[in-house]
């Protein structure tokens, strides 16, 4: 049944696109971040642009240290949306950044948060393996989620060598 929960690997190219995003570290930093860039766009008018179809990113923040990690149980998470190349928001609060063009190999997991701590690192444990990616420089793996017919699902994404 688990290995029913993910789709076959496929690998697409995704071009340059414009992000705005906001990272937090505590012990369960997504529920707080996500929140947070949810208040974001709306009060940065990104909501109210008439052809935005919105698409909200994340990932892993690396950067904490040992101590934070270990000592604290502390873990980081960045929330981005996607913008509009020449949306200008109407507040701060979100840094703007641009995620260069990249090939990438990707799955869809099916309700990844029945079990999120298995589910989720064992879909890109599975992308690892297959991408062999072995320069992460200026790249990025990240996850996109999304409902369709009342169903959860999220889309792993981890750049190919």
């Amino acid at each position: 049944m688990e290995n029913n929960i993910y789709s076959e690997i496929r690998t697409v190219t995704l071009d340059k696109f414009k992000v705005a995003r906001y990272v937090i570290i505590s012990p369960s930093p997504e529920d707080i971040v996500l929140s947070y860039m949810d208040r974001w766009a709306e009060k940065s008018g990104l909501l109210d642009c008439k052809t935005y179809k919105k698409k909200r990113i994340g990932w892993d923040f690396p950067f904490i240290t040992e101590e934070q990690r270990v000592k604290f149980g502390l873990r980081g998470y960045v929330a981005a949306y996607v913008i509009p190349e020449d949306f200008i928001p109407k507040c701060g609060g979100a840094e703007l950044a641009y995620i260069p063009r990249d090939t990438y190999a990707t799955l869809t997991i099916t309700d990844p948060h029945s079990n999120s701590f298995e589910n989720i690192p064992k879909a890109y444990h599975m992308l690892f393996n297959f991408s062999k990616t072995s320069s992460w420089e200026n790249r990025l793996a990240f996850e996109e989620e999304y409902d369709v017919d009342g169903v959860h699902y999220m889309d792993v994404y981890v750049p190919m060598n």
